[in-house]
């Protein structure tokens, strides 16, 4: 189980290093078929170093222009910074300046070394008299024989002359280190050559590296030199997916800054062509030989020259092959293509079989429609009437529900007054057996039992006129000017004034009649009948109004 996970996890990794590498290289390719833009940028920033120069009449600036001219030329024109080489030297020696005529020759020096003119770039060395090399250029000096060395032993690439250069390149490199001040820009990168080439210690120079990246921008040249050498760390350890993470960040940073002498564009397309991705390894490695020539570089050019044959043989015999497969492709197609002309003249001929099958079905769809339709129509009145059925239903349970409970209320109250009316007897014929008249006289004269009575009954009232006109008070007070309306005291009692217009919404309009039921007066009736439709909407009709209230239930 342990195995199958470990599989799994490395197996994820692999593919995520693969997408990755893959929209790396998409990115690289972006940046190829933009290339002309950074060079065109490049050229505008020398153009405008030598209008500068054209004009500048002080020695001393001339001398630092023709430095930034020469930086800009470097790794991008060999001829050109050659050219702006010798003519600071030349302005150096005028005005004997031996801090600049020392830099120039270095730079003459390193050019030659480029280029492959060892003996010219060694004479020019030691032309260089140490003495007289200021303290902060001498680590420059002795890294510039370490390169020279570096160069050479390249160059030589075999196991007599290659062994003994490296030995000689890492002793000035251990001289040149010796000089190296924190202060020196790229200190770290420098350390990172000293940790690979002196003391063969990978983890260290990877640690320096790693700083430079974390200091630099990606499109100087710096940071591309940096990405190269941690190319080849990561090679020395195995690490081959992330060696090509660095010759393609290389890569891509040799392009923006315009870099003509570069190694990792070549590197990267060997490497595609041991994967067998041809066609781009074939497309890379003319970008460098481009970039070879116009740069001037013939070292490099016959680097590339000898790695070019080999990709351009594979990628025509792999050209070939995809024609001859074309080929038999085209031929296959066109048999296709004869075979669907014959079966497309086959269904033709059937199909105007189908068509007079389909007119014939298509006139008895269009009854059978119109049938289904008349269909459809008369289930939808149906249901229509199903539904109004249904409400008439449902509405009708409602009304049952109300007079059922009106129908409790009836029997309720007369059970009451039954039961009242039978204890008055019981309590007659006690006092009259104890000779008791007069306190008998005094016990029916009392307002205690008419007021209970009353509350009793009005209390019923409001309860059963309620539920069976539940919307009543909202609907009268619609009928009111909204500072004239009435509000319950209570969700399941009604006022005075409800109360009486209740009755007129039950049918009882006599005053004299509604003051009985109510148990007071007629005037008091009358006055609440004028206060109530004076605050009317409608005064005219305001009665009528009244009756015509809760007319759904009513009309149930």
């Amino acid at each position: 189980m342990k195995r199958l996970l470990l599989f799994l996890v490395l197996a994820s990794l692999s593919l995520a290093s693969i997408a990755d590498e893959k929209s790396s290289l998409a990115e690289l390719d972006n940046i190829i078929a933009h290339r002309d833009k950074y060079i065109q940028n490049k050229e505008k920033r020398i153009a405008l170093l030598k209008q500068q120069a054209r004009t500048e009449r002080d020695s001393n600036l001339l001398l630092k222009i023709y430095t930034d001219i020469y930086t800009e030329y470097h790794v991008f024109k060999f001829d050109s910074a050659m050219c702006y080489a010798e003519k600071g030297y030349r302005l150096a020696l005028r005005q004997n300046n031996q801090s600049y005529m020392n830099r120039f020759q270095l730079h003459r020096s390193e050019l030659l070394s480029i280029s492959g003119l060892y003996s010219e770039a060694f004479d020019i060395l030691n032309s260089i008299d140490s003495t007289t090399i200021e303290k902060g250029m001498l680590f420059y000096y002795y890294f510039h024989y370490f390169t020279f060395y570096s160069y050479k032993t390249s160059f030589a690439n075999d196991s007599t002359y290659a062994p003994r250069y490296r030995a000689i390149a890492r002793q000035y490199l251990e001289k040149a280190i010796s000089h190296l001040s924190p202060l020196i820009p790229f200190y770290d990168y420098y350390m990172g050559e000293k940790y690979v080439y002196v003391d063969n210690d990978p983890v260290k120079a990877r640690e320096h590296y790693e700083r430079v990246l974390e200091k630099q921008e990606d499109d100087a040249r710096e940071y591309a030199m940096t990405c190269y050498a941690l190319a080849g760390n990561h090679a020395a350890r195995g690490e081959y997916d992330k060696r090509m993470e660095y010759l393609i960040r290389a890569s891509l940073c040799d392009l923006k800054c315009s870099n003509m002498e570069n190694s990792a564009l070549m590197s990267i397309a060997m490497t595609l062509f041991e994967q067998g991705d041809v066609e781009r390894a074939e497309r890379y490695i003319n970008v460098s030989m481009e970039d070879a020539k116009f740069y001037n570089n013939r070292l490099r050019i016959l680097e590339v020259s000898r790695i070019l044959p080999q990709i351009m043989t594979t990628y025509q015999a792999t050209m070939e092959k995809q024609n001859r497969n074309l080929r038999f492709s085209v031929i296959f197609i066109s048999l296709l293509v004869l075979g669907l002309l014959c079966t497309a003249y086959f269904i033709h001929r059937q199909n105007r079989k189908l068509t007079a099958r389909r007119q014939e079905l298509a006139e008895n769809n269009q009854q059978l429609q119109l049938l289904n339709q008349q269909l459809a129509d008369s289930n939808q009145h149906q249901a229509e009437l199903n539904d109004q059925l249904h409400d008439l239903n449902q509405k009708l349970m409602d009304t049952n529900k109300r007079r059922e409970g009106l129908a409790s209320i009836y029997i309720d109250l007369c059970a009451k007054y039954i039961d009242k009316l039978g204890k008055y007897q019981t309590l007659v014929k006690r006092k009259i057996k104890a000779n008791q008249a007069q306190e008998l006289l005094q016990s029916i004269s009392s307002s205690r039992i008419s007021e209970e009575d009353a509350a009793t009954f009005l209390t019923r009232f409001d309860k059963a006129f309620l539920e069976l006109y539940p919307t009543f008070v909202d609907e009268f007070n619609a009928l009111l000017q909204e500072d004239g309306r009435i509000q319950q005291k209570s969700p399941h009692t009604l006022t005075t004034e409800l109360r009486t217009f209740a009755l007129i919404r039950l049918g009882v309009k006599n005053t004299a009649d509604i003051a009985g039921l109510l148990f007071l007066s007629t005037q008091t009736i009358y006055n609440c009948r004028s206060i109530v439709k004076n605050k009317a909407i409608s005064k005219d009709t305001f009665d009528e109004d009244v009756i015509k209230l809760c007319t759904v239930i009513h009309s149930i």
